[in-house]
């Protein structure tokens, strides 16, 4: 190398600059592993586990509900669903037709699934089947090999164990959509949470819900759930933050009275409405509406649309609760507040007298009784519901002082039970007339509202609250359906008392006068209830109204069951039971039943039962042979007449 030594030396400077070079690779490679290992390992172990941990919302179990008795009457049930992860699902044809096997679907109806897959995120599960059965998962667990993506969420569904009982007074629940989440104030509401959609359970729906729980569960490399050693059930979770479950709500409510009930209104065939209150309290015993649904074919994760639309297009209206959002001319049950009003004002006694040949002229127009009373007394106008009586209580009494003493009652106004959507009906006066048309009070009008007809309007709720106060003597209740709020674990969270809106202060003999009228409708021969409404087994006190529901020009000349079946009129009875200090007041509305006297075997039917449960038929000897015979009640002479009776308004 003589004469190179500076090549010699050039190369050597390289050689050991390439050494350096690798000597702080290396030192940077050592430092950066003993960084991660030792400095970062706990970190990154943890962040290691979260890749292969799923975090699921635990849904909590929604409040059970409970009638007066602790019979459960809405409560839940496990459920499983399937759904898809299409981030891991591999859509080939073979795929999907094993998927659809396993989901007993059509290739119709699994395509359209599949349809949705483009317009969802792929980390977003997409629900292929809800509520399935067991059969189900026992074949999508079995192809689990291959169908990647597939999975089993576990869901609570919502159990109605007396079906269709009640439905419009507790309601369901679905699955909220994008819009809940924007109303929601307080910003509880996630994607995939239930809420309450009418009655009970949306109005308590903050007391049923309960708080969301998250629970982390094992998945593979593929996404999907792995299950956790020595897990006894198919879905495990590795950790798991414990949801809390909703609260439970106990009803003034007696399940086997609203049953009892519901069954009445079905067998005569009518729609409408049935209320019983407890006179004495305002607790609702009983709330019906007919025609009724099942909430928990409509309170699932997926709905059937051909169901949904059955009920929403529905032209007899099974969603709507008619006892509170419903508003009915009152008809004739409306002339006892005129008979109140009159005697509190001086303006009637009982021995007021007048006379109805059928009818009465007033101004230009001839205004109808249903028959022809002769001369008629203050308790024979009730008993007979002669509207020439009341005609000429009308007239002494105004406008005014008549919607005064039917407000007294509640009338008019909301009872503001906790329950959406309640209507306030309708009591109208000079200044409404005034304020909604434009017009002044015409006297011709007043004799419309002395029978319940015209401009008045009320609710099913309302009339048996309002003929409760006059059963009691003048105690308005607020009528309440929640007893007692309690947590799982039976501490109590809130109570509910009676609460009295207010004493209605009238004179004793009035009520008692009233009451001697409402006693004769169902028990004295002549009373327009003798047949319908008389009952062997309690002494049932009542009134009939017939509310029309079309004004006719011929009207007393048409017969109400040879017109089209929404045209007739309808039915209405309200009454409680026993005469003195009543327990149970009932209202009932039979739609275009045509008569009072059509709904009032329904009350009965409704006092009975709750007088049978109260003292069931005992049990006794007889003759030494163990026969079983009813404690026969008081018996009360009854002579029936030939026809039952029933009102028409005047031609409006």
């Amino acid at each position: 190398m003589i004469g190179r030594e500076d090549e010699v030396r050039e190369f050597r400077s390289r050689v050991w600059g390439f050494q350096a070079l690798l000597v702080i690779c290396w030192s940077i490679l050592v430092f950066r592993l003993f960084y991660l290992q030792i400095i970062k390992g706990d970190a990154l172990r943890k962040f290691s586990e979260a890749n292969r941990l799923k975090n699921e919302k635990l849904l909590p179990t929604r409040g059970v509900i409970f009638d007066r008795n602790g019979k459960v009457i809405v409560d839940n049930r496990a459920a499983f669903d399937v759904v898809l992860l299409s981030q891991y699902f591999k859509n080939t044809p073979d795929n999907v037709s094993r998927l659809a096997r396993a989901l007993n679907y059509s290739k119709e109806e699994m395509d359209k699934r599949l349809q949705k897959i483009g317009k969802s995120r792929s980390y977003i599960p997409l629900l292929l089947k809800a509520d399935v059965s067991k059969d189900i998962i026992a074949s999508i667990e079995t192809s689990y090999p291959s169908l990647f993506g597939v999975d089993i969420e576990a869901t609570v569904q919502r159990r109605y164990p007396f079906k269709d009982v009640a439905s419009q007074l507790l309601g369901h629940i679905s699955e909220v959509d994008s819009k809940d989440v924007q109303r929601d104030s307080r910003k509880t509401l996630q994607p995939g949470d239930y809420i309450g959609r009418m009655g009970l359970e949306r109005y308590y729906d903050s007391d049923l819900r309960g708080v969301n729980g998250v629970g982390y569960v094992e998945v593979d490399a593929m996404g999907r759930r792995r299950k956790v050693e020595g897990a006894e059930k198919l879905l495990g979770f590795v950790a798991q933050t414990e949801p809390v479950p909703g609260n439970n709500l106990y009803l003034t409510l007696d399940v086997d009275l609203e049953t009892a009930a519901a069954n009445s209104l079905k067998e005569h065939k009518f729609n409408g409405s049935v209320v019983a209150l407890d006179p004495r309290s305002g607790e609702v015993l009983a709330l019906v509406n007919e025609p009724s649904f099942e909430p928990e074919l409509i309170s699932g994760r997926e709905i059937n649309p051909k169901v949904w639309a059955s009920l929403r297009d529905n032209k007899d209206r099974p969603l709507r609760n008619r006892a509170i959002q419903d508003i009915y001319p009152p008809g004739s049950t409306f002339k006892l507040f005129m008979a109140i009003a009159a005697m509190a004002e001086g303006k009637a006694s009982r021995q007021t007298s007048h006379f109805c040949n059928g009818s009465m002229s007033f101004g230009k127009r001839k205004f109808n009784c249903w028959k022809h009373h002769g001369y008629t007394d203050f308790v024979k106008s009730i008993r007979e519901s002669c509207d020439v009586y009341y005609y000429n209580l009308g007239i002494s009494l105004g406008p005014d002082v008549i919607a005064k003493y039917a407000r007294l009652f509640g009338l008019g106004q909301p009872t503001e039970i906790k329950l959406p959507g309640e209507q306030r009906g309708l009591i109208p006066d000079t200044q409404w007339k005034m304020e909604r048309f434009k017009d002044i009070w015409h006297p011709g009008e007043t004799l419309s509202i002395a029978i319940g007809q015209g401009y008045i309007s009320a609710t099913p709720i309302q009339l048996a609250n309002a003929y409760a106060a006059i059963g009691n003597g003048g105690f308005l209740y607020k009528p309440y359906i929640v007893k007692k709020i309690e947590k799982r674990n039976g501490e109590l969270i809130k109570e509910f008392h009676p609460e009295l809106k207010r004493k209605i202060e009238i004179a004793p003999e009035v009520f008692e006068s009233v009451k001697d009228g409402l006693y004769q409708v169902a028990n004295s021969p002549g009373g327009t209830a003798i047949v319908s409404g008389h009952s062997k087994k309690v002494v049932i006190s009542g009134k009939t109204g017939t509310a029309q529901v079309r004004a006719f020009s011929d009207i007393m000349r048409m017969k109400c069951e040879s017109m089209p079946i929404k045209d007739r009129h309808h039915g209405w009875f309200v009454g409680y039971a026993p005469r003195d200090n009543p327990e149970i007041a009932v209202a009932v509305i039979a739609e275009h039943s045509c008569h009072g006297t059509a709904a009032a075997p329904i009350v009965r039917d409704v006092i009975e039962a709750y007088f049978n449960k109260k003292n069931p038929p005992q049990v006794s000897e007889v003759d030494d042979k163990k026969k079983i015979e009813k404690v026969a009640p008081r018996k009360h002479s009854v002579e029936e007449l030939d026809g039952e009776g029933g009102e028409v308004g005047p031609e409006t």
